[in-house]
This record gives C-alpha cells, structure tokens and sequence, in this order.
C-alpha cells in the first residue's frame, strides 16, 4: 500500500511538532521516477529537502520503524533552523 500526501505529512508532524510550532511550511511530493517521497521545509525563500524511498518511508508509518527517517528528519529541521534562523527561541 502506498502512502498519501495527507498520511505522510501527518507521521511528519506528530514526530516534530516543532515544525507548526516554528510555523516552517512543509510540502510532500511523491516522485515516481525515484520511487520516492520528497519532504521539503520552506519559509519565505529559505528551503532544504529530503528524499526517503518509499518502501522506507511505509516501513516507518507500519512499523513505525523510523530510526533513518528521523534521523534524516533531524538533520533537515536543524540545518533548516541554523541556515534561516527560523527556529530560534
């Protein structure tokens, strides 16, 4: 079963709260060439992406084995807020 767009952003926000928290926008694309989904943070003309492989990312949302996506998560959210500035308290 493949994942949707409403379904991955929403196993993206209940492991980082803190990306509505920061009010950083997100937008998901799945790339069918790469058989992947795309997860992008953004904030005015600042932006980092990350890819996961689908049958990863399924993995995860079933399994919720999740220890790659979150760390590629993290990396993303912090370079993200180092870069921008965004996340700053």
């Amino acid at each position: 079963m493949r994942l949707n767009d409403s379904q991955i952003r929403q196993m993206v926000m209940d492991l980082y709260p803190e990306i509505e928290r920061f009010n950083i926008g997100m937008s998901t694309e799945f790339n069918e060439e790469q058989d992947a989904w795309i997860i992008t943070l953004e904030d005015g003309s600042n932006s980092l992406s990350t890819h996961m492989d689908s049958s990863y990312v399924s993995s995860c949302f079933n399994e919720h084995n999740c220890v790659y996506f979150t760390n590629q998560m993290m990396n993303v959210i912090d370079n993200y807020c180092s870069e921008s500035g965004t996340c700053s308290v």
